[in-house]
C-alpha cells in the first residue's frame, strides 16, 4: 500500500508530496494536476512492465506522455525529475535526467529493489479513453494475460472477462439490489453465483435493470464477441444485441466492474473519470463499487469531475462499509502565474460529512441555485 507520492519537475507538480489512501480521490479543474499523479505512477509501472528498466518510458502500453520536453515542468529550474512513493517506513525514489527529444529518461537514481507497485501481477490504469462499443474485440497476447493487462485503451476487457468468467467475486464486493426495479425472481436469476460473470452484470444492474452480459471467444479467430441480453420481457429473455445497439455507457463502465471485482488484495488501480457516459444513479453506485473494493484491500487512486461519484464513496462510509479514515480527498488548484499546482485536503467524517468544503471542490450545484434564486 502507497502511503504517499512525491514528485519534482514532472508536468504540473513542480513540487508536490500528496499522501495518499487506500481509497485517493482526486478533484479539480481541467488541467489542475490531477492527472499528473496518475500518469507519474503509470510511467514508472510501465518503465518495469517488461524487466529491468534502463530509464524512464514515456511511451510504451500503459501511456504515451511524449518527450522530456513534454513532461518537464515550465518553470523547472534543473533538467531533472523526480518521482518517490512511501511505502511504510520506506521511500522509493526515480530522478531522471531530462532529455527534451527523447522518450525514454535515464534513471540517475533508482531503487535496487523497487516497491511491490512496480511489479505486482495486478496494476491497471484506466484512462478516460477507454473501450466503446464495437462487434468484436481482440484477444489479449499470453504476456497480457499472464500480468491480467486489460490493454491501453482496455480493448482485452471481453477476452478477461470471456476466460475468467468463473473467478469468484469477494463477498465484500458482491452486488445488492439497491433501487433496481426488478422483482426478485429476475434479480436472483442475473446475480445467480458470486461468480465475476453474474456480479458484473449484478452491477450493470445500477446503469440498465435487466441487463446481462457474455464475452464469447470466437473459433478459428483472434477476436471475442461481447453480447448483451435482457431479461425480464415478455418472453423472458430477449434477443441478444450488439454493444453497438445498446447504452454507449454499458460497454464504457465494462473496464471498471471488471478491475474492481477481479483485484486482489494489494493491487493497485488507477482510474479515470469512472463517471463517464453513465447517469448519476451509476455515478453514485461506481463511488460506492470503488469504496467496497478499497475497503477490501486493494488501493484505489480515482480521478472524478462528479459530485456523485464523491457521494457514493461518502453513503459507503455512513452506512460503515468502509472507514472514514481510509478515504483521501485532494482538491486539485494550479497558479495561472506560475503554472504550479496546490492540493487542498478535507476529510469525510464517520457520518459522510465532510471537515470542510474548499471554494470550488464540488460546489457549483449551490452557485447556481443561488445565482437562480437571486
Amino acid at each position: 500500500m502507497l502511503d504517499a507520492i512525491r514528485l519534482s519537475n514532472f508536468k504540473a507538480a513542480r513540487n508536490l508530496d500528496l499522501p495518499l489512501a487506500p481509497l485517493t480521490m482526486l478533484a479539480g479543474l481541467n488541467g489542475s494536476g490531477k492527472s499528473t499523479v496518475l500518469q507519474s505512477l503509470a510511467a514508472i509501472r510501465q518503465s518495469y512492465l517488461f524487466g529491468k528498466p534502463h530509464g524512464l518510458q514515456l511511451g510504451g502500453p500503459l501511456i504515451s506522455l511524449g518527450q522530456g520536453i513534454d513532461v518537464l515542468s515550465e518553470n523547472a529550474t534543473e533538467d531533472t525529475i523526480t518521482v518517490a512513493v512511501v511505502e511504510g517506513s520506506c521511500e522509493y525514489r526515480w530522478v531522471c535526467k531530462v532529455l527534451p527529444d527523447s522518450n525514454q529518461l535515464e534513471f540517475i537514481e533508482a531503487p535496487s529493489a523497487p516497491n511491490s507497485f512496480t511489479d505486482t501481477t495486478y496494476f491497471q490504469y484506466l484512462q478516460a479513453d477507454r473501450i466503446v462499443p464495437r462487434t468484436l474485440y481482440p484477444r489479449a497476447d499470453q504476456h497480457a494475460r499472464r500480468i491480467g493487462f486489460l490493454g491501453s485503451h482496455r480493448e482485452f476487457t471481453a477476452d478477461f472477462l470471456g476466460r475468467n468468467n468463473e473467478q469468484p467475486v469477494s463477498a465484500k464486493r458482491l452486488s445488492r439490489k439497491d433501487g433496481v426495479p426488478l422483482d426478485e425472481m429476475i434479480w436472483a436469476q442475473i446475480t445467480s453465483t458470486s461468480l465475476l460473470r453474474d456480479q458484473v452484470a449484478g452491477w450493470l444492474q445500477q446503469i440498465s435493470p435487466g441487463v446481462h452480459l457474455q464475452a464469447e471467444p470466437l473459433t478459428g479467430a483472434d477476436e471475442v464477441m461481447l453480447k448483451f441480453r435482457y431479461l425480464g420481457t415478455a418472453h423472458g429473455r430477449s434477443g441478444s444485441y450488439r454493444p453497438t445497439n445498446v447504452g454507449f455507457g454499458l460497454t464504457y463502465c465494462l473496464p471498471i466492474l471488471v478491475a474492481c471485482l477481479s483485484a486482489p488484495a494489494g493491487a493497485l488501480l488507477l482510474i479515470e473519470n469512472p463517471e463517464a457516459h453513465l447517469h448519476t444513479q451509476g455515478q453514485a453506485k461506481s463511488g460506492e463499487l470503488l469504496a467496497l473494493c478499497a475497503a477490501d484491500g486493494v488501493q484505489i487512486l480515482v480521478e472524478t469531475h462528479s459530485d456523485h461519484v464523491l457521494n457514493g464513496i461518502r453513503l459507503a462510509v455512513k452506512n460503515g462499509r468502509m472507514a472514514a479514515n481510509d478515504v483521501r480527498l485532494c482538491y486539485f488548484t494550479r497558479n495561472v502565474s506560475t503554472g504550479d499546482c496546490y492540493v487542498e485536503t478535507p476529510s469525510i467524517l464517520p457520518d459522510g460529512q465532510l471537515t470542510n468544503w474548499p471554494d470550488g471542490f464540488f460546489d457549483q450545484w449551490e452557485k447556481s441555485l443561488d445565482a437562480l434564486l437571486d
